[in-house]
C-alpha cells in the first residue's frame, strides 16, 4: 500500500514540478523520502522476522529469509528510481546537508540495486551457503557426529593433530562450491559498482566504507602492524613445533581454528611463566558460569557504569543462548526490538564477544533515540569503522583490571603485585583474538581485489586463496575456507572491520592518556567523561564517521593511526622479542611472589558445642558390609572442563561408620562417667607426686643425720 502510496506522490509530483517554487520542491522531496523510508521500514521488520526464525532453526526459516531477501532487492531499485525521478540537486540549499545525506543513501544502497537475476543468484549462494554451514549435525568431532557449536568446543580441547585435521576436512565438505563463487558470485561485484556509479570495486568498496583511498590507508597501517604480527606468528610456531618451525607457515588447523582469524584457543600454550590472572579468570568464569544470558547479564553491567544507560531487560532474556558463537544481532528497525543468536559456552573469548555485542546494541538503542535518525540515517547500508570501534573499546575494558575486579574475577589488590606480567597476560589473550581477524580482514579484501582486476593468472585462480594466504598470513590454509565467512559470502567489504579495530585502540589510547596515575579507575573516567562516544552515537550515519574521529578521539588525532595498537602491546612486543631472541636484553624474570591467600574458615573460633541434659536419640545407621559398595561414582566428563582449577575427582569413597548402639553406655550417662573416671586419676596422679616429694625429702634429712653423726664421732676420736 505504501509503496503504491509513493508511486502516485511521485506521479503527482512530476505534473506539477513546473509550476512548484524551490521550497515546493523541498517539500515534496521531503515527504516522499519519508514515504520511501516507512516502506523501507516494513521491510527491515519482515526480513527480522525471517532471519530470526531461519537462526533458531524454524522448519521453514530458510525459505522465508530466501524469499523477503529477493524481495528486498526489487523494492531497493524500484525505491532508488523514485528518489531519483523527484530528486533535484539545484533545489536543495546549502542548509539541507542531512536531506542531501538521505537522499545520496537512498540513491546508493549497495548491491541490492543490481539486477534483479543477479541480486537473487547472490543471497540464493549465501543464505543457502550460511544455513548449511550453521545448522549441519554431521561434523567429525572425533568419536561421534555433532553440530558447529559442538565442533567449536572440540577444536578447543583437542590436542592431537589427525584428529584436529580431520575436523576441519569436515567443516570444508560443507563449504559452498568454489568455482560457483569465482565464476557466478564474486564477479557480481563489478555490476553492483556500475550501478552505484563508480568506476572499479576498490573505489565503490572505499564508498562503502566511506573513506576515499581506504584500502590504500588500510595497506599503509598494515605494513606498520606486520612486525609485531610476525613476532606472534613466530613464537606460536616456537610453541607448536620448536625453533625449526619459527619462520614457516603453521597449518591452519594447528590453530584450532576453522579459518585462522581467531587463535585464542591457542593461549594454554602460549602463557608465560606467571600467568595466575589467567588461571583465576579462567577458574572464575566456569564457577560462575559466565556464559550465555549470564554474560551478557555482565556486559550490561559494565555498560551501565560506563554511564549509557541499561539494555531493556527482555532483548536480554527474549534472546536466543542454543546457537552458536560469534553473536547474530537481528534488528527490526522499530524502538527496543532487537534480539540476537549466541551460544552459551564459557570462555574469556565469548566473554569479552559478549561485551562487544552488548555494546553494539546499545549503539543502536542510543543512535534511535536521536530525533532526526530516520531509517536510513540509523540504518544506512554503510560499513561505519566507528560503528565497529566503540564496541570494540568496551570489549577491551571488560579486561580491565577495575572490570575484572568488580566482576568477581580477578581481585584488584592481587593485580597490584606484578602488575606488568599481568598486563602481558592480558594483552597475550586480546592479541591472539585481534592480530589474526586483522590480518583475515586485509587478506581476504585484497584476494578479492586481485581476482577482480585480473592480477592473478586463469591456470592459478583456483589455487590463489590457499597461495596468497601462505604469502600474507603465513598460514597453511585450503583452497576454500575463505568461504566460511559471511561477509565473503554476501560480496560485503572487510576493510571497515579492519579500520574500526584499529580505531579502537586509538580511542583507548585517547581516555587512557588523560589518566593521571597508570593504575587509576579508568572505567570511572570513561564513565565521567563518556560524552564525547554518546554524541558520536547519537549521529548514526547522519555525518560521515571519518568527519568524527576528531571529536571521538578528543581532538588528539583526525585520522586513523597504528601507533596506538602498537603502543598498546608493547609488553607483548618485548616478552616476543626475549623468546625468539634468547640474547636479547628484556628481562622478565623479576616476579615477586603475592601472599597467600589465606582460608577465612582457618580463622574461624572453634565453639564447642553446648552439651545439654536431654536424652539423645541415636538412629541406627544403615550401611554396606562390604566397603566396595559404598563409592559413589562421579561424572568425569563433567569434571573435565575445571581441570585447570580443581583437582579431578573420579570416586569418593564413604567408610563404613561405628554403630551408635555400640557407643552406647548401658549404666549410665556416658559422658558422666567419663568425667568421674578423670577426675579419680588425676586425684591418683596428684597424690602419687606427693608422696614421692615426701620420700625424697625424708631420706635426703636421713643421710643429712648420719653426715653429721659421723662428723661428731670423728671430732669425738680427736
Amino acid at each position: 500500500m505504501r509503496a503504491a502510496l509513493s508511486f502516485l506522490c511521485v506521479c503527482f509530483y512530476a505534473l506539477l514540478s513546473s509550476g512548484t517554487t524551490s521550497g515546493d520542491d523541498t517539500r515534496w522531496l521531503l515527504s516522499l523520502l519519508d514515504l520511501v523510508e516507512f516502506d523501507y521500514q516494513d521491510q527491515c521488520g519482515q526480513r527480522a522476522t525471517a532471519a530470526w526464525d531461519e537462526l533458531t532453526g524454524n522448519s521453514k526459516g530458510l525459505s522465508l529469509k530466501m524469499e523477503r531477501d529477493k524481495s528486498f532487492g526489487i523494492f531497493a531499485r524500484q525505491q532508488k528510481m523514485d528518489v531519483k525521478t523527484a530528486f533535484k540537486s539545484q533545489s536543495l540549499t546549502s542548509s539541507d546537508d542531512i536531506l542531501r545525506r538521505r537522499v545520496k543513501l537512498l540513491l546508493q544502497p549497495g548491491d541490492s540495486i543490481m539486477e534483479t537475476e543477479q541480486w537473487i543468484r547472490l543471497v540464493t549462494f549465501a543464505d543457502y551457503s550460511i544455513n548449511r554451514l550453521r545448522f549441519a549435525t554431521d561434523y567429525d568431532c572425533g568419536p561421534t557426529n555433532c553440530t558447529l557449536r559442538e565442533l567449536h568446543n572440540s577444536l578447543a580441547r583437542e590436542q592431537d593433530e589427525e584428529i584436529l585435521k580431520r575436523m576441519k576436512l569436515s567443516w570444508e565438505k560443507k563449504l559452498p562450491d568454489l568455482t560457483e563463487y569465482l565464476e557466478n558470485i564474486l564477479p557480481l561485484l563489478r555490476n553492483a559498482s556500475k550501478e552505484n556509479l563508480y568506476n572499479s570495486v576498490e573505489e565503490y568498496w572505499d564508498a562503502l566504507g566511506e573513506y576515499e583511498g581506504g584500502l590504500l590507508k588500510a595497506r599503509e597501517i598494515w605494513d606498520n602492524v606486520k612486525p609485531l604480527y610476525m613476532k606472534l606468528q613466530k613464537y606460536v610456531a616456537l610453541r607448536l613445533k620448536g625453533s625449526e618451525a619459527v619462520g614457516k607457515p603453521i597449518p591452519i588447523h594447528l590453530l584450532k581454528s576453522l579459518m585462522g582469524d581467531d587463535w585464542s584457543n591457542l593461549i594454554e600454550i602460549l602463557l608465560p611463566k606467571h600467568s595466575d590472572i589467567y588461571q583465576k579468570v579462567y577458574a572464575n568464569l566456569h564457577l560462575m558460569d559466565m556464559g550465555g544470558l549470564n554474560a551478557f547479564k555482565e556486559a550490561e553491567k559494565l555498560i551501565r557504569h560506563l554511564n549509557f544507560g541499561e539494555i531493556p531487560t527482555e532483548i536480554l532474556t527474549e534472546s536466543d543462548y542454543n546457537g552458536t558463537c560469534p553473536t547474530n544481532i537481528v534488528d527490526w528497525c522499530q524502538p527496543n526490538k532487537i534480539r540476537f543468536v549466541t551460544c552459551k559456552d564459557v570462555s574469556i573469548a565469548n566473554f569479552i564477544e559478549a561485551h562487544e555485542a552488548a555494546m553494539k546494541i546499545k549503539y543502536k538503542l542510543i543512535a534511535a533515540t536521536h530525533s532526526n535518525n530516520t531509517y536510513i540515517l540509523r540504518e544506512a547500508p554503510r560499513y561505519s569503522a566507528v560503528y565497529e570501534a566503540i564496541p570494540g573499546f568496551v570489549s577491551l575494558l571488560s579486561l580491565n583490571p577495575h572490570s575484572l575486579d568488580r566482576a568477581g574475577l580477578y581481585p584488584l589488590d592481587k593485580f597490584t603485585y606484578n602488575p606488568n606480567y599481568h598486563r602481558l597476560v592480558l594483552q597475550l589473550i586480546i592479541a591472539l583474538r585481534d592480530l589474526p581477524k586483522l590480518n583475515f580482514y586485509m587478506a581476504a579484501d585484497e584476494w578479492r581485489l586481485r581476482l577482480l582486476m585480473g592480477k592473478i593468472p586463469m591456470p592459478q585462480i583456483f589455487d590463489s586463496w590457499r597461495e596468497f594466504r601462505k604469502n600474507f598470513s603465513y598460514i597453511e590454509s585450503s583452497n576454500d575456507d575463505v568461504l566460511g565467512d559471511p561477509y565473503v559470502l554476501t560480496n560485503k567489504p572487510l576493510v571497515g572491520k579492519f579500520m574500526g579495530l584499529i580505531l579502537k585502540y586509538q580511542l583507548y589510547q585517547s581516555f587512557a592518556e588523560e589518566l593521571m596515575l597508570d593504575d587509576s579507575d579508568l572505567i570511572s573516567h570513561v564513565a565521567d567523561r563518556n560524552q564525547r562516544l554518546v554524541d558520536v552515537m547519537m549521529q548514526g550515519y547522519d555525518l560521515v564517521w571519518t568527519e568524527m574521529v576528531s571529536d571521538l578521539l578528543a581532538k588528539r588525532e583526525n585520522g586513523l593511526e597504528y601507533t596506538a595498537m602498537t603502543d598498546y602491546f608493547r609488553l607483548l612486543d618485548e616478552y616476543l622479542d626475549s623468546q625468539l631472541d634468547p640474547a636479547s636484553e628484556t628481562n622478565f624474570d623479576d616476579y615477586v611472589e603475592p601472599p597467600s591467600e589465606v582460608d577465612d574458615s582457618q580463622n574461624e573460633i572453634f565453639v564447642e558445642p553446648e552439651i545439654t541434659n536431654k536424652e539423645v536419640v541415636h538412629e541406627e545407621v544403615q550401611t554396606h558390609e562390604n566397603i566396595d559398595e559404598n563409592i559413589i561414582d562421579t561424572d568425569d566428563e563433567s569434571n573435565a572442563k575445571f581441570s585447570l582449577e580443581t583437582s579431578t575427582v573420579g570416586v569418593l569413597e564413604i567408610k563404613n561408620p561405628v554403630p551408635a548402639e555400640d557407643q552406647k553406655n548401658t549404666e549410665g550417662n556416658p559422658t558422666e562417667a567419663s568425667y568421674n573416671v578423670y577426675w579419680w586419676l588425676g586425684v591418683g596422679v596428684a597424690i602419687t607426686v606427693l608422696v614421692i616429694l615426701v620420700a625424697i625429702i625424708v631420706r635426703k634429712r636421713h643421710n643429712h643425720r648420719k653426715q653429721l653423726e659421723r662428723q661428731r664421732r670423728q671430732h669425738t676420736r680427736a
